[in-house]
């Protein structure tokens, strides 16, 4: 035999080998699902330190078969381009406001309606009971609702102390709205407060530049995304609830198999629970942290101020009717609600 024999022998088995590899791995059933997850969250957050070990978690029960590739801070955009790319297939899964969730149905968007929630029982209470219904809703919008949670009540964030409705109706404020926020806008709107709508990725830089100086958030996300430095005051009085949820594509949720998407559901429950109570505890520790380390000034809002803008509250609740959500809605919502505080 010589060397160029022995050359293309060799090469051959090589072949052979690969192919026999390949046909083993079809036959066995093997495959790497990997799953785009997009979110506004930043790196090092609670949010985003949660869906990391999610994801863990996942890829080591599912002996690696399922893989979770994260796009953090926003870098695919706000959370209106982020649904536009799962609907294409470009991204697969993502942690959403209700911003993006009010996208894919909007109803959803009623969890953040002014002043409907009082306490966190009150909201985990309504939420537990439409789980299913939600479910399935989102389900039929070609979305797999993994868990909600919440981002934590909404306080006033400004420059001037906010101790009553005539302060935030001063022409120097200039609040922040998210530009798809319907409900915020209708409620400032009938409030006679002036809006500035920008969308989350823009705040920073409006802030910077003055175009904003007011805005509503829980006290946590003004920790994680920076916006805090820019604030002197808050006033303790919670205007609402942000809410969120985690959400996968159907049409990549059905390429799993049975069993890899039991692991999913079961495993994303379980992680959506433990951060809402990790969210708020951070929103406590955050208060904490702004006044003591950031010097920001906790100030009260004026009992005549509070049933005044509770009026406006249900008004913005009455005339979103129809817009975002049913009457029937809002009326199972209001039920649930007077059904918990009646046990009280």
């Amino acid at each position: 035999m010589n060397y160029q024999y022995l050359l293309k022998k060799s090469r051959i088995t090589s072949y052979i080998l690969i192919i026999l590899f390949l046909c083993s791995v079809c036959v066995s059933g093997y495959s790497v699902e990997s799953i785009k997850f997009a979110t506004l969250a930043p790196k090092g957050s609670t949010w985003m330190n949660n869906f990391a070990a999610m994801g863990k978690e996942i890829t080591k029960i599912t002996d690696g078969e399922i893989k979770f590739r994260f796009y953090a801070n926003g870098v695919m955009g706000d959370e209106l381009d982020v649904i536009s790319k799962m609907r294409v297939g470009a991204i697969h899964s993502g942690a959403m406001t209700a911003t993006g969730l009010g996208e894919i149905n909007k109803e959803v968007l009623i969890f953040q309606l002014p002043r409907l929630f009082k306490t966190y029982e009150e909201l985990d209470y309504v939420r537990d009971h439409l789980r299913e219904e939600l479910y399935n809703v989102f389900l039929e919008k070609g979305y797999v609702l993994i868990g909600m949670g919440d981002l934590g009540f909404y306080y006033i964030f400004s420059n001037q102390p906010i101790r009553n409705l005539k302060d935030l109706q001063a022409s120097r404020v200039k609040m922040w709205v998210r530009t798809s926020d319907t409900i915020g806008l209708e409620f400032f709107k009938r409030a006679n407060i002036a809006t500035v709508p920008k969308e989350v990725t823009q705040v920073i830089s409006a802030l910077n530049s003055g175009q904003i100086n007011t805005l509503t958030a829980s006290p946590y996300v003004t920790v994680a995304l920076q916006w805090y430095p820019q604030f002197k005051y808050m006033t303790n009085f919670p205007v609402s609830v942000g809410v969120g949820a985690t959400v996968v594509t159907k049409e990549k949720f059905d390429t799993l198999t049975e069993d890899q998407q039991k692991v999913v559901l079961e495993i994303g429950d379980k992680f959506q629970t433990g951060l809402i109570q990790d969210i708020r505890t951070d929103n406590e520790k955050a208060v904490e942290a702004l006044k003591k380390k950031a010097g920001i000034q906790v100030v009260e809002f004026e009992d005549d101020s509070i049933e005044e803008w509770d009026t406006y509250s249900v008004e913005t609740h009455n005339a979103l009717v129809g817009d975002i959500y049913s009457q029937e809605f809002l009326d199972k919502i209001n039920k649930l609600l007077m059904e918990y505080r009646s046990k009280k």
